[in-house]
């Protein structure tokens, strides 16, 4: 047994023998015995029980132990005879120990065997050979085998297989003819190793006997070693192949082919032992195998001068069928040595070697043979390898030149027929391969040779491609190889494209210094478009994924590369690809455009349902070229017939979504890659925002967008639009990142008008954008959650869905707050209402900004603060400025709400610690701090922010209020006594605790009102003590100051008003009654007081009472007749506690007919049973119908039945406009500045004014005494003050002189000079501005027309008065209609010949829209007509062309369609853009803003402020109304009004039981009615009218002026049936009802009748006409009375009589009035509101001659007392006549002509000695009346003058009749002289201001 150490020994002794060999000398038993010891004890397999001593199942150590005992065999003794019967038993027993053995008698010579001489291993070979034969043979001989068998191979089946293959592993033994003669009887080879043949087997392969030809050949091609290792490859190898050598010579000669000398072996050479072929055919199939087993290493040794690719390559002229086993040992001998077969040769050998085998006949006739159906045989599929053997030689070019000729031009002649295409294609596949080889680095340096091939053959390839002749079956895979060749070259062209557009950028960027000329195949594109057939899909899906490829790139801009095209060869290589991008577009809309045109649709559906057509369609459609994109938009719109853009986008995403998302997808992800990296990309990103605009609207649009369709989102399908669609929005959100962050370097590049309308374009989209982001969330939730429909579910929270998408927001944010620097006005104005549209986004959702976003914001709220000397760092004005830092403080953290608790000072720290047992002052923030940087004069303000109350919870439920922190503005007013703190006692604990840290003013409102802050968890309050010394500046604080204001401006101007529509939403619109249908308990009504506690008492006691009047209005409704429409609901969406209905109606609408947001609309379900208020959210109209967006509150969750697809009927109810404000105000009302005043009334008491003063005022201002003190404290007065104007005394003179006087007396708005620059409408400070305002229009229209002539005062004498009048051009008299907001805008912009092609632009697209229908039409006959066409070759010709100019018709109207579309919402949005700025700019230079109350809450002056807001007839507005325009913040309110005249309209009634009619200004008078300024003085009424009123109304303060009575006597006053007042008693009137519960009297109507009558035929020469006003209390009577006049008149008696009610003659006057009081009746005890003393002061006080009161004296005397006191002074005074309609019919007596004496109370009023006569009595009122009645040219002839003009003391009142009024306003007063004789003319255009306030949208240097 071995052990472990001999076994080391051994090892170690064989290893020092391997390395230093020993001959027999010095192998001694030292050596040898232990080896011998080892092997001999090497044990036997145990399964075999055999020796193996060389194969793999015996170790390293045996193997080099019996290697080396080889050389025993040289030896003579009794263990050389033990040594020898082992190894005899191995070699006979195991087949791989023989192949083993054979090798190691190669490989030792080396080794073992290395000391001795070659003779002498050659002999002792020799006698090894021999001994082993003799093994053979005593193995034969022991099967059974004595010599050679005898034709019976069965014998062989007893020898072992390790003696057979012994035999033929050695070719000693091998050529023993006996062995050989039983070797080629074919034994069994299944023991045989197989990796490796025996020698003998190799030359078998040659012999003559076709059997053990292939019976070699089948164990050799089996072997699995190839090539054979070259250890394996031993002696008898390379004698095989010696003797294959040998065997082609000779074959070669004997057949007279040409070959190389091979030289002949020794006389014992094998070749002459063996019987082999002499058929060269089958010895080059052996010499095949022969190569194929050989070592590389072989391959290459040269034999006696030949080596194999030698004899290879001398065989290939040779001819006949060996040919084809020559060239595959060449094509073997290519794979094989690749670069290496032309090792040592001349260059040009390549070149002779391809020549002859290309003209050998041979290989022209394997060609010839070619199977039709063999695309690929292998004597055309060797030119590759041949051509990469040659790529590092120069000769690669000539023989690839060579290679193709012969493939594209020899071999395609007519002779070769049916091969031609399997030889195309061999080409095709070639230089396919080569071209993408080349791409690479194996074959870079060949690109220019491989290049210029394809060039030389373009033509063939494409024709075969794309030509007609090549579209036969046979030519199918070759004109598939060569379109995919075309495809790859073009693909190429556009990468070398883009690859040169980066190489420019990186140039430009100075990374680089070559600037590469880019080069494409023009001509193949050309070729390609032109080849193109109509039919051909698969040619146009290849082109069309190759133009996809480069379809977002567009040309260089030269302005871009301007500072690099001056260097060498930039401007040849930038030309260059602008060139390459113009060619290989070139026809490519023809091409497609053909292929759309000539196919059915059905066809082209098909294609594009084809992988990745659709694909790269939809990317051609979001190009920005716009032959790219007609291309894409002619095939879609044939396929699925739609024309224009828009609507091919929808037939795209709604037949092919996966497709055309996955399209967008790319498309998104490649403008993010591509558009950082260029030097600009503004095509592409206009083309992305003109795209994705119409894609959003395609998705997102209500009611048909695909997003509201759950077939289209397939919810289910985790792959399907819905679970795609936060892909998409993280791509748009990342796109307008980019864009907003790479545009400002892109706009250098570019003319500044275009990139401002690019830009905008771009924020409008952004905004688009943003607001379809629910509608997004809700669908893509469907994918998430699963459910049916999420359109239609309640959410509870943000989604994830929702969470991802405003995450993706972020990064938008920061770039963003980069636009707010933009010069531009109008790029402002959108980039911050994108700002507000994101941060809105971000507060609804709960998810805080970035902290980077925030940050920049702030950044730009703190530079707008700064004072700075230089430019300004932002346009962003005061306004928007407040309302940015009111959305940022929602996402401030809860470290920064400090609660300032006090405030220490430098003096109180001394004082402090002087008196350590006293505690310091606590002071309040609000009253201590200075303002900041004041940048104009303080103020006065109407109330001290520290007394502002708490506010009430809302009788009805409104949205969750939230907790504001931190203080309200410094208040300008000091030293203002603090108020103590109104603890509201409702309040939770943990409301107490939350504000026991000192909440006091704003803080103790912030749990009542709501506040977009957004809710964080709560944490623990801090009280922290800011040091502030000296009163100086502190960052914190002012923060937080600016923060406070910025808080309580948005509440003041933005409110919440959800509580209205909740409570008004949820109404029955069936509930009868004067109550609102009651949710609950019914809401306690209380009375209006005189105060209030606070805010809380204010809402409890106005909000229900508001509700009331809402309610009345829906009453009142029902009684008029609306239009009703059905219609249908599309979708539906959850909003907090709302649900939003988006439908549609398709009938036709009434002319006019349209809903606006603040209406309310009735929705009715058809079976009647259900009815519910919505109110609108939008509207719009559409080709197809109206659709709108409805939201609803559903109380409990109540079902409706609401559901989507159902009918329900529409109609209006009633208007929100008024209520909505009302409410507002209401809201607001704790942050106003007059909050204080207003809880607690307070007004100045009337001022000491010095009698100089009043002087002057009376002559400056052209007013009397009152109406001078009046103004002058007014102008002296802090908060309210008080005018009461009684009928006639001169209230708009008043108004005019107050803003006269204030306007003489402002400051001018300051100018900051910058250095370098103009100045402009920035760096102006704001015109100090008056907000007038009036209940109604007529009222303030009157006022308005007024103040737009201007004034005059010493100071300023000629300039005018800038008025501008908000509000509806309807709603404008025709007097104001030149000052309107609208009018004065458009006079701008027609000024600056702004193009406005609205309307053409709307007709040329109805137009277009009609042309393309009609051409459609034509198509589809054209197309019936073909249909029928049989047998007419010539008319189908014809058909098909007239079909083809109108397909191509159809696709030039759908491109003018589309650019005219484009242009026309540019031209829109440009059109708004310039309204927009030229609205800003008449707002800033206006001196007075006039409008209704409810206009003063419009959106359009929010930004304005306002020195002064004065009421007009305040006393006819309710007090919520009067609450609007002072949201404003302004020091002083001045209300006019009269609250002796009609109280304010109400509907309710049972509101007014609570005094909800009673104005504020009634409520201020109540407070200190002596501070109210009486104008005591009357210019309207004669005396004896007057005389009552002022006794019975004003106590007889009301004064006439001087000689009125002269004045307004008229010739009739001296008739004794007329007289200037009269009371015409009818004694037999009697009242009735009628229809609408109002009354008539029959009697009184025909006296009045009777009355007129007498009075125009006694006057025939006084035209009556517009002088006569018939009044009555009812509105009963007023038909009547207009009935009875037509019928004894004619028809058009109205037209010359004004018939009105009392309260709609408010505010007018008429020479002579007729009023009929309408009340009799023998029974009637009450009169009703006929005794409401307001009604009968109008009643009585609208006649400026002669007033005539028709009544029925008993009736009124015992009803009234008011009453009885003007029967009993009509009767005092002999004015009381008993009549009937026969009295006017008497005739007059003579002594009865005669004037009525003046009675006793007339002689006791006091006479206005010092009261100042108007020089021209003309009131508002005659020349409101004038302008009404008559045209303008008429208006000032038509005003009454006085006879004289009486001047006194106190100087002139009024306005001078003679001279005629201006109609336009801002007139010098050297041009407003105009000759009533003459028509007015024109105004004069004013001069354009040079100093222009544009904001210059391009600073000069």
């Amino acid at each position: 047994m071995t052990t472990t150490s001999d076994v080391d020994k051994v090892k170690a002794l064989l290893a020092k023998l391997r390395d230093t060999p020993v001959n027999s000398a010095d192998g001694s038993d030292d050596v040898l015995a232990p080896i011998f010891n080892y092997l001999m004890k090497v044990p036997s397999n145990s399964p075999d029980k055999c020796y193996h001593w060389f194969c793999s199942r015996a170790d390293q150590v045996t193997v080099g132990a019996a290697t080396f005992l080889l050389r025993l065999f040289a030896y003579n003794s009794a263990k050389v005879d033990e040594w020898k019967v082992r190894l005899i038993g191995c070699l006979a027993s195991c087949c791989a120990c023989v192949k083993a053995f054979g090798e190691v008698k190669g490989t030792s010579r080396l080794t073992y065997f290395g000391a001795f001489s070659d003779d002498i291993l050659r002999g002792f070979y020799m006698n090894f050979d021999d001994w082993e034969l003799k093994l053979v043979k005593d193995g034969l001989f022991a099967a059974g085998i004595s010599g050679a068998p005898r034709n019976d191979s069965s014998v062989l089946r007893n020898v072992p297989p390790a003696i057979i293959y012994h035999a033929v592993s050695n070719l000693r033994i091998f050529r023993h003819p006996d062995v050989l003669a039983l070797i080629r009887y074919q034994p069994s080879v299944s023991s045989w190793p197989t990796d490796v043949p025996p020698p003998g087997l190799l030359i078998l392969m040659f012999d003559e006997s076709q059997d053990v030809r292939q019976w070699a050949k089948s164990f050799v091609t089996a072997c699995s070693e190839i090539p054979m290792a070259e250890d394996h490859f031993v002696a008898g190898h390379e004698v095989a192949l010696r003797t294959a050598f040998n065997l082609i010579a000779k074959t070669a000669n004997e057949h007279k082919h040409v070959t190389l000398q091979v030289p002949s072996m020794e006389e014992t050479s094998l070749f002459g032992s063996f019987s082999l072929t002499s058929d060269p055919n089958e010895v080059w199939v052996g010499f095949c195998q022969v190569l194929r087993q050989i070592p590389t290493e072989t391959i290459l040794r040269s034999y006696g001068g030949a080596d194999c690719r030698r004899v290879v390559t001398s065989h290939l002229h040779d001819t006949g069928p060996q040919f084809a086993h020559i060239l595959r040992c060449m094509l073997f001998l290519l794979k094989r040595l690749n670069a290496g077969l032309w090792k040592s040769e001349a260059p040009e050998f390549p070149q002779v070697v391809f020549d002859a085998i290309k003209d050998n006949s041979s290989y022209i006739k394997l060609i010839e043979e070619i199977v039709p159906l063999d695309e690929k045989p292998w004597f055309l599929s060797w030119f590759g390898d041949y051509l990469l053997s040659l790529k590092d030689s120069g000769v690669f070019g000539d023989v690839l030149a060579k290679i193709v000729d012969l493939l594209c031009e020899e071999l395609q002649h007519e002779r070769f027929k049916e091969v031609r295409p399997v030889v195309m294609f061999a080409a095709i596949r070639l230089l396919s391969s080569l071209i993408r080889k080349s791409q690479a680095e194996e074959l870079a340096r060949c690109r220019q040779a491989i290049s210029s091939v394809l060039d030389i053959h373009v033509d063939v390839f494409i024709s075969v491609a794309f030509g007609r002749h090549y579209a036969d079956e046979k030519w199918k895979s070759a004109r598939s190889a060569a379109r995919e060749l075309v495809k790859a070259s073009l693909a190429r062209d556009v990468r070398e494209i883009a690859g040169a557009i980066s190489q420019s950028c990186a140039f430009l960027a100075g990374q680089t210094d070559t600037f590469p000329v880019c080069a494409v195949r023009e001509h193949m594109w050309t070729k390609t478009c032109e080849s193109l057939q109509t039919n051909d899909a698969d040619g146009a899906t290849s082109l069309l994924e190759v133009v996809a490829q480069y379809a977002h790139l567009d040309v260089l801009n030269s302005r871009a590369y301007k500072s690099i095209l001056s260097k060498p060869n930039a401007r040849v290589a930038f030309d260059a690809i602008n060139r390459s991008l113009q060619v290989t577009r070139q026809g490519f809309v023809e091409t497609i455009s053909k292929f759309a045109n000539y196919n059915q649709p059905s066809f082209l559906r098909n294609v594009l349902c084809r992988p990745e057509v659709a694909r790269n369609v939809m990317i051609l459609m979001l190009s920005p070229i716009d032959d790219i994109q007609t291309a894409a938009k002619t095939l879609v719109g044939q396929a699925f017939d739609v024309d224009v853009r828009l609507d091919c986008f929808r037939a795209l995403l709604s037949n092919l979504p996966n497709p055309s998302l996955s399209a967008v997808f790319g498309f998104l992800e490649k403008f993010v890659r591509h558009a950082p990296q260029v030097t600009e990309a503004c095509s592409l990103s206009k083309s992305l925002v003109q795209c994705f605009t119409d894609i959003i609207e395609v998705l997102c649009s209500s009611p048909d967008g695909l997003l509201h369709s759950n077939e289209f989102l397939r919810p289910g399908d985790p792959q399907g639009p819905a679970a795609q669609l936060p892909q998409l929005w993280t791509l748009m959100t990342q796109s307008l990142t980019v864009i907003f962050k790479r545009t400002p370097l892109w706009a250098d590049f570019f003319e500044i008008p275009d990139m401002t309308v690019w830009m905008r374009d771009a924020l409008i989209f952004g905004r688009d954008m943003l607001a379809q982001w629910r509608v997004m969330e809700s669908a893509a939730v469907t994918s998430t959650e699963g459910e049916p429909t999420s359109l239609s579910r309640k959410p509870s929270k943000l989604s994830r869905v929702g969470k991802r998408m405003m995450n993706d927001l972020q990064p938008v944010l920061p770039e963003l707050a980069r636009w707010l620097r933009l010069s531009d006005e109008e790029l402002l104005h959108q980039s911050f209402a994108l700002i507000q549209t994101v941060l809105d986004c971000f507060r609804t959702t709960g998810v805080p900004p970035s902290e980077a976003g925030l940050a920049k914001l702030n950044k730009h709220v703190d530079d707008a603060r700064k004072t700075t000397h230089g430019a300004p760092r932002t346009r962003l004005d005061s306004t928007r400025i407040a309302k940015l830092e009111d959305a940022l403080a929602t996402f401030e953290s809860d470290d920064d709400d400090v609660e300032i608790v006090s405030v220490t000072t430098a003096s109180s720290r001394a004082s402090a610690s002087a008196r350590k047992d006293t505690k310091p002052e606590r002071k309040e923030v609000q009253t201590t701090l200075k303002p900041l940087a004041p940048q104009k004069p303080a103020k006065p303000s109407l109330v001290d922010h520290s007394k502002a109350q708490a506010p009430a919870f809302p009788t009805f439920q409104r949205a969750q209020a939230t907790v504001i922190s931190g203080f309200s503005r410094p208040p300008p007013v000091h030293n203002v006594p603090r108020v103590p703190q109104v603890v509201d006692s409702s309040s939770s604990d943990s409301e107490s605790d939350t504000d026991a840290g000192g909440a006091k003013g704003l803080a103790a409102l912030a749990r009542f009102q709501k506040s977009p802050k957004v809710q964080k968890p709560a944490e623990r309050r801090q009280v922290r003590m800011l040091d502030v010394t000296n009163h100086a500046k502190n960052a914190t604080m002012e923060r937080l100051h600016r923060r406070d204001d910025a808080r309580r401006r948005a509440m003041r101007l933005k409110p919440d008003i959800s509580g209205l529509h909740r409570a008004l939403l949820s109404w029955d619109y069936d509930h009868e009654g004067p109550d609102p249908p009651a949710q609950g308990a019914k809401p306690k009504l209380l009375h209006v007081p005189d105060k209030f506690a606070d805010h809380r008492q204010y809402l409890s006691v106005f909000e229900p009472l508001l509700l009331l009047e809402c309610w009345a209005q829906i009453v009142r409704s029902k009684e008029e007749i609306q239009a009703s429409y059905d219609c249908k609901i599309c979708s539906k969406q959850f909003t907090d506690d709302f649900i939003d209905l988006e439908a549609t109606i398709s009938e036709a609408l009434q002319k006019d007919w349209r809903l606006s947001e603040t209406d309310v609309v009735l929705l009715k379900h058809p079976s009647g049973k259900k009815t519910l208020l919505a109110k609108t959210q939008s509207y719009r109209t559409t080709q197809t119908g109206a659709q709108m967006t409805l939201r609803c509150f559903i109380p409990n969750g109540t079902d409706f039945g609401l559901q989507i697809n159902t009918v329900w009927s529409l109609k209006k109810v009633f208007s929100l406009a008024t209520l909505h404000r009302e409410y507002a105000a209401l809201m607001a009302l704790p942050f106003y500045d007059a909050f204080q005043s207003i809880m607690q009334p307070r007004i100045s008491a009337m001022s000491r004014l010095d009698n100089h003063d009043i002087d002057q005022a009376m002559s400056t201002y052209r007013v009397n005494e009152p109406q001078a003190r009046a103004i002058l404290s007014s102008l002296r007065a802090e908060g309210f003050g008080l005018i009461q104007g009684p009928p006639g005394t001169g209230k708009t003179s008043t108004i005019c002189g107050l803003v006269e006087a204030f306007l003489s007396r402002r400051l001018r708005a300051t100018t900051s000079i910058h250095a370098g620059r103009n100045s402009t409408q920035t760096d102006k400070g704001p015109v100090h501005k008056i907000l007038l305002c009036a209940p109604s229009n007529a009222a303030i229209d009157e006022v308005a027309s007024r103040l737009k002539e201007g004034y005059r005062s010493s100071q300023k004498r000629g300039d005018p008065i800038k008025v501008v009048r908000i509000g509806s051009e309807k709603a404008i008299d025709i007097s104001a209609r030149d000052i309107a907001l609208d009018y004065l805008v458009e006079q701008k912009v027609n000024g600056e010949n702004v193009p406005d092609s609205s309307n053409n632009a709307g007709k040329q697209i109805v137009l277009l829209r009609q042309e393309i229908e009609s051409v459609k039409r034509a198509k589809q006959q054209k197309l019936e007509e073909l249909a029928t066409v049989q047998n007419n070759t010539a008319r189908t010709l014809a058909i098909d062309e007239e079909i083809k100019k109108l397909n191509s018709r159809r696709m030039a109207l759908t491109q003018q369609f589309d650019r005219l579309k484009d242009k026309q919402k540019s031209d829109n949005r440009t059109l708004d853009a310039v309204r927009r700025r030229f609205r800003i700019e008449v707002l800033q230079e206006a001196d007075v803003i006039c409008a209704t109350l409810a206009g003063s809450g419009h959106d359009s002056i929010e930004q304005l402020e306002f020195e002064m807001v004065i009421i007009d007839e305040a006393a006819q507005a309710v007090e919520l109304t009067s609450l609007i325009p002072l949201k404003f913040r302004t020091p002083r309110c001045i209300m006019v009004g009269d609250p002796q005249q009609l109280p304010p309209t109400v509907l309710s009634q049972e509101a007014c039981k609570f005094n909800y009619n009673q104005s504020l200004f009634v409520r201020l008078q109540k407070h200190r009615p002596e501070a109210v300024h009486l104008l005591s003085i009357q210019y309207r009424m004669h005396p004896e009218i007057s005389q009552l009123p002022s006794r019975l109304f004003y106590q007889g303060r009301l004064l006439d002026g001087p000689d009125m009575d002269a004045k307004t006597k008229q010739p009739w006053q001296s008739h004794p049936k007329f007289g200037c007042y009269r009371f015409f008693n009818i004694s037999r009137s009697q009242e009735e009802g009628t229809i609408g519960h109002s009354m008539k009297n029959v009697p009184e109507a025909q006296v009045a009748v009777a009355l007129y009558a007498r009075l125009r035929k006694e006057y025939v020469a006084i035209d009556f006409d517009f002088r006569v006003g018939i009044v009555s209390m009812y509105r009963g009577q007023v038909v009547e009375l207009q009935r009875a006049f037509e019928r004894r008149f004619g028809g058009d008696i109205r037209e010359k009589i004004h018939f009105h009610t009392v309260d709609g003659f408010q505010g007018q006057e008429k020479d002579i009035i007729i009023l009929s009081c309408v009340r009799a009746g023998p029974g009637v005890q009450s009169v009703g509101f006929l005794a409401d003393v307001r009604r009968m002061n109008v009643a009585l006080t609208r006649a400026k001659s002669s007033l005539f009161i028709l009544g029925n004296a008993p009736t009124l005397e015992r009803s009234d007392a008011d009453w009885k006191e003007i029967v009993n002074n009509a009767r005092t005074r002999s004015l009381l006549t008993d009549v009937d309609t026969s009295y006017f019919a008497e005739p007059t007596h003579v002594r009865s002509a005669r004037p009525a004496s003046p009675t006793k109370a007339n002689k006791q009023r006091p006479a206005v000695s010092k009261a100042p006569e108007p020089a021209d009595l003309v009131t508002p009122q005659s020349l409101a009346e004038s302008v009404r009645a008559k045209p303008l040219s008429q208006v000032f002839s038509s005003i009454p003058i006085s006879p004289t003009l009486v001047q006194t003391a106190a100087g002139p009142s009024g306005n001078t009749a003679q001279k005629p009024l201006p109609k336009r306003p801002f007139v010098d007063e050297a041009s407003s002289s105009i000759n009533e004789h003459q028509p007015i003319p024109p105004p004069r255009k004013r001069p354009k201001d040079k100093g222009s306030i544009f904001i210059p949208k391009k600073p000069k240097p």
